[in-house]
């Protein structure tokens, strides 16, 4: 038993080292997330909805298939997030909005004097309400498939057993 102490207590201290060290090389605060929701998913819900919803606002096949991510990514998959100071269209920006409490992951569709407008490739129209800059943590460049499963399992059971599982 002590030895198992000993083992996770070195293994949580060599997370947060990589953690800080990552962040640090990255310029981000929020260096790896877990993909929390399919709101970013590409299957046949998002075909419709993303494509259809894109190209009714003015982007072609070839520019969406030229964005970030073309294919999106699922619920369980790790992304490695860098900061940023400069964005486009199509990036695919975590941020957090301060009413909401925990970090969204979506895709800038549009800039505006008041924001960004940002939107889940699955999700039927963008989010309903502007992205702040000073909201932005960084944007994604890297996706690990399935490896945020290891956060995704916990963290759903803890909303699970206390019955308070926000909606995302």
């Amino acid at each position: 038993m002590k030895q198992l102490i000993k083992d996770l207590v070195w293994a949580f201290t060599m997370a947060m080292f990589l953690r800080a060290a990552f962040g640090l090389a990255l310029g981000s605060k929020y260096p790896f997330v877990a993909v929390m929701s399919p709101s970013m998913t590409h299957d046949d819900v998002a075909v419709s909805n993303f494509y259809t919803w894109m190209t009714q606002n003015g982007f072609t096949r070839e520019e969406l298939d030229g964005m970030p991510f073309p294919n999106g990514f699922d619920k369980g998959d790790a992304l490695i997030i860098a900061g940023t100071s400069r964005l486009e269209v199509g990036d695919v920006v975590l941020y957090l909005k301060p009413e909401v409490g925990y970090p969204i992951i979506h895709r800038v569709v549009n800039f505006t004097e008041g924001g960004y407008l940002v939107k889940g490739d699955r999700n039927p129209a963008p989010d309903p309400w502007l992205v702040h800059p000073s909201w932005v943590r960084g944007k994604a460049v890297l996706r690990v498939p399935l490896f945020g499963w290891i956060r995704v399992f916990p963290t759903e059971a803890i909303y699970w057993f206390s019955d308070s599982y926000p909606t995302f």
